[in-house]
């Protein structure tokens, strides 16, 4: 972690570990140490440089022929996505294409067997996370060893491979699994595919919310539990089917590395793996429970060097460890709330969010699931083919089952914590185990309750606040909040245009793990006014997503559009917010932002957009939405002394916005671009950008940098960004990347 992780914090740990491992003055255990250093320097190393090695560093066209195995491929809503190898290089990419044929969706769907796909197209970097604590996808892509991505822009010719291993069998053997899990009924066909093989299925999606929110998501996944289950059922059918123990053992240990590869192999499976290997020859090895554990983590980190980076590593190997350590007298209940309590510090740090039952619903959850419900489904998926009625039995338990845990999941008691800093996450963990050595102990217990509490203030109360401009795409989307979080404020929730195609319905979209994301990250779950500039799509298509996760107070409109349908049917009936039709004369909603425009009730278009100006950290910020250049023309008629430091471009920097005269009164030190990358519009246009730089207004557009945002202590601030502005210099137009 020292090595990859982003924090030179994890460095004091490993000079403390080094200092007690030389006060233990061991030989033996000071050579081990050393040698695992160099192993790991190594490791880590290579990783590095397989990296920087196999991963391209701009957008270009590709040819290339790459092998595809079936387990691989992913077909829906018309769109195909992949894991291919490159014959060539030996490079793990992704691919992604739509088809707009059915038959060949079909096709691609039933193919069973390893595949070479010869194709055309344009390869790219994976792209990095662009707003603050949003999920990595390159991160995640690159521990899967995957290091570049390829959209398909001319059709391919797949041909069958000649040559089969023993790998590529156990994938096609997982394959013929998911699709045989694929002809049961919902729900019971995503319990099959998700606890048998690790394959999430979108018809679970909604139960994976709920035991998210409920703190029990490890409970569904491949974990330690599911493997000791297998071992236990094979050996008991072994004892009827009158085969040797050491017979069966034997079995166990040739077929778990092959099980382990059909069912994908997640770092808590492979660290259960391990420590099945490591028991089932607990007579060769001589290894007790704790040396077992520390083999499967040199192991799993020698395979998977980045493991302890993932929230899934992390509760694998934690709660694993403390099972070996935790005294064995202690009851069932205490012993689900000491491991409870020892993850939350890492889902904090990951989902910024828990709810209160998460400390106590493993306690009759783990039963449920060891005796019950796994069992069932490991019964249902063996008799299916034979006996249907089983499954269909177990369908309507796993349907009422689904509905509890949705009753559940919606009871009072969820807390937006936020997320604390890597420092304040280590002591709280620290502390947890500090805790659980001496659990009778409620003095400790009393500390890392206040510990816990002066985190939350430090989260929910800070000192500073910011202007943050979210890169949502080609939309706009900016919060504003008060020091201390007195107020908070979106400017546009962004959104997606349709171009006229119907788009499949997601419970995710870009808000939730960009904008939502980040306010959960901070601690805040309420939004005191969200002022939307205009109808179009772009601007607030991704308001339903907002007041779902949010409580939102109110919602300021331009004046005329409180009763159109493009915004009624957004706003729906649950939780709905105040809606306040607003024109330059209405009085401020928020004492710090003043509304300049419009001037009268219109049809909420470009040229009716809803203008803000406010003071922040000692600089005048000015918000135009899409204005055109007669609407920035007519607010300084009406305004002829408007001044801002910092300009938020109209219309995403096209030439329709931004008049030279608009912007020589204003006469901004910055001027802010929200666009999307490779947009259909080729926004910023080129000559607003030239007109900035001939005025020597500095330009911070979301396409190079991610996420801005201007963080400020009273009147003084200082400008972040997610993006150091080199990272995607191959995304950018020809204006911004010279």
């Amino acid at each position: 972690m020292a090595i990859l992780g982003p924090q030179p914090f994890c460095w004091l740990f490993t000079a403390y570990l080094l200092l007690r491992v030389c006060y233990l003055w061991r030989p033996t255990v000071i050579l081990a140490c050393c040698l695992s250093i160099v192993v790991a320097v190594g490791v880590c190393g290579s990783f590095k440089r397989q990296i920087n090695r196999k991963t391209v560093v701009d957008r270009h066209p590709v040819t290339q022929v790459v092998k595809v195995l079936p387990d691989d491929i992913k077909v829906q809503d018309g769109f195909v996505t992949a894991i291919g190898t490159d014959r060539q290089t030996k490079t793990r990419e992704a691919l992604a294409f739509s088809v707009q044929d059915p038959q060949l969706l079909e096709q691609f769907h039933h193919l069973n067997r390893p595949t070479n796909w010869q194709l055309t197209g344009m390869i790219q970097p994976v792209m990095p996370a662009t707003n603050e604590n949003e999920f990595d996808l390159r991160r995640y892509y690159q521990q899967r060893r995957v290091y570049n991505q390829v959209r398909l822009d001319r059709p391919l010719v797949v041909s069958g491979v000649a040559r089969w291993g023993l790998r590529d069998r156990c994938h096609c053997w997982r394959w013929q699994l998911s699709n045989y899990f694929s002809k049961m009924p919902e729900p019971l066909a995503g319990y099959c595919q998700q606890l048998i093989i690790g394959q999430g299925s979108p018809a679970n999606e909604q139960l994976m919310t709920d035991v998210k929110r409920l703190g029990v998501i490890h409970l569904f996944c491949i974990s330690g539990m599911h493997v000791v289950l297998l071992i236990t059922i094979l050996r008991w059918l072994g004892v009827y089917l009158w085969l040797d123990r050491e017979v069966v053992d034997g079995i166990l240990i040739l077929a778990l590395p092959f099980y382990l590869i059909i069912a994908g192999g997640a770092p808590s499976l492979i660290r259960a793996v391990i420590m099945a290997e490591a028991g089932l020859l607990q007579d060769i090895l001589k290894l007790d429970r704790l040396d077992s554990w520390a083999m499967s983590l040199l192991i799993g980190m020698a395979w998977e060097p980045a493991v302890l980076l993932s929230l899934g590593g992390q509760l694998s190997y934690l709660l694993s460890f403390l099972l070996q350590v935790m005294d064995r007298q202690i009851t069932a209940l205490r012993q689900c709330l000491f491991l409870s309590a020892a993850s939350l510090p890492a889902i904090l740090s990951y989902v910024f969010e828990f709810h209160w039952l998460s400390l106590v619903i493993s306690y009759p959850m783990i039963p449920l699931f060891s005796f019950i419900l796994f069992p069932l489904v490991l019964v249902s998926a063996g008799t299916y083919w034979l006996v249907p009625m089983v499954g269909e039995l177990v369908n309507q338990f796993l349907l009422l089952f689904q509905r509890l845990v949705g009753l559940v999941a919606q009871l009072p008691g969820e807390v937006v914590f936020g997320k604390p800093p890597f420092w304040m996450a280590t002591v709280l963990f620290l502390l947890t185990l500090w805790c659980i050595s001496n659990y009778r102990n409620a003095r400790r217990w009393s500390v890392l309750v206040l510990a816990y509490f002066a985190c939350f203030l430090v989260i929910r109360l800070p000192l500073n606040g910011e202007v943050a401009f979210v890169d949502i795409g080609q939309g706009d989307c900016i919060i504003i909040r008060e020091p201390l979080n007195r107020r908070v404020m979106m400017i546009d929730t962004g959104g997606k245009l349709n171009f006229g195609r119907r788009q499949p319905v997601r419970t995710r979209d870009t808000a939730t793990r960009t904008s939502i994301n980040y306010l959960k990250s901070q601690g805040i779950d309420h939004i005191d006014t969200i002022y939307l500039s205009h109808r179009d799509a772009d601007h607030i298509g991704y308001l339903p997503t907002v007041l779902q996760n949010m409580r939102v107070k109110r919602v300021a409109v331009p004046a005329g559009m409180e009763k159109q349908p493009v915004l009624t049917r957004k706003v729906g009936t649950v939780n709905q917010p105040q809606i306040i039709p607003v024109t330059d004369q209405h009085p401020n909603i928020d004492p710090n932002l003043k509304i300049l425009h419009p001037f009268a009730p219109g049809e909420a278009k470009n040229e009716d957009s809803m203008v803000l100006t406010g003071r922040f950290g000692g600089k005048q910020f000015v918000f135009t939405g899409d204005l055109d250049r007669a609407g920035e023309r007519a607010v300084l008629e009406h305004y002829p002394g408007l001044h801002a430091d910092v300009l938020k471009l109209g219309h995403h920097g096209s030439r329709t916005a931004s008049d030279e005269r608009f912007l020589d009164r204003l006469h901004p030190q910055w001027g802010i671009i929200s666009a999307g990358r490779f947009n259909r519009y080729h926004h910023p246009n080129d000559e607003v950008v030239t007109s900035l730089r001939q005025r020597q207004i500095r330009i911070l557009s979301t396409q190079q940098y991610g996420m801005i945002r201007y963080v400020y202590t009273r009147q003084h601030g200082l400008w972040q960004t997610t993006l150091k502005g080199e990272e995607l210099k191959w995304t950018l137009p020809n204006c911004l990347n010279n």
